[in-house]
C-alpha cells in the first residue's frame, strides 16, 4: 500500500485579526490611491467611484465568505455578518445591492471625507489620521465580531 501525503494549503483566515486588518487597510490605501490618481488626471482613474465600488464589492464578498481564497469563519456568512451589516447600513445596502459592498462604500466615504479635510486644512493631518485610524479599527472589530 502506498501512502501519498497531501499537501496542506493554508488559506488566510478571516478570523485572524492581522489578516482582517490588512485587508481593510489595503482597501483604504487603494481608495486614497484612486483619489490621488483621479486628481492628478491619470488615465486609468477617470471613474474613481466605479473603481472604488468594484473594489468594495470584491472585498465585501471576501468577508461574506464568497471568496474561496480565504478561510471563512461561521461569522462570515450572509445570515450572520450580512444581516449585521444590513442593520448597521440599511440605506447603503439598498443603494449598493448588498451588505458587504455597503460597509466598504461607507468606509470609502469616511476616507474621502478625511482626505477632503486634509485638502481644506493641511494642518489637520494628525487629527484626521487619528480619526480615520479609529474608523478603520471599528470596521476591523465589526468584521471580527469583537467589541470596540
Amino acid at each position: 500500500m502506498r501512502v501519498i501525503e497531501a499537501e496542506v494549503i493554508h488559506k488566510p483566515s478571516l478570523g485572524d485579526p492581522a489578516v482582517v486588518d490588512g485587508l481593510v487597510r489595503q482597501f483604504a490605501k487603494r481608495v486614497f490611491d484612486t483619489r490621488a490618481e483621479f486628481q492628478m488626471g491619470e488615465l486609468g482613474a477617470r471613474e474613481p467611484l466605479i473603481v472604488t465600488e468594484e473594489d468594495a464589492r470584491s472585498v465585501g464578498k471576501i468577508f461574506l465568505g464568497h471568496n474561496a481564497a480565504y478561510d471563512a469563519t461561521p461569522w462570515n456568512a450572509d445570515n450572520r455578518l450580512g444581516m449585521y451589516l444590513r442593520v448597521l447600513f440599511p440605506e447603503e445596502t439598498l443603494a449598493y445591492g448588498g451588505p458587504g459592498v455597503a460597509l466598504f462604500m461607507w468606509l470609502a466615504h469616511q476616507l474621502a471625507q478625511g482626505a477632503k479635510s486634509l485638502e481644506d486644512d493641511p494642518n489637520s493631518g494628525a487629527d484626521v489620521q487619528r480619526q480615520l485610524n479609529h474608523v478603520v479599527e471599528v470596521v476591523v472589530a465589526r468584521l471580527l465580531h469583537t467589541k470596540h
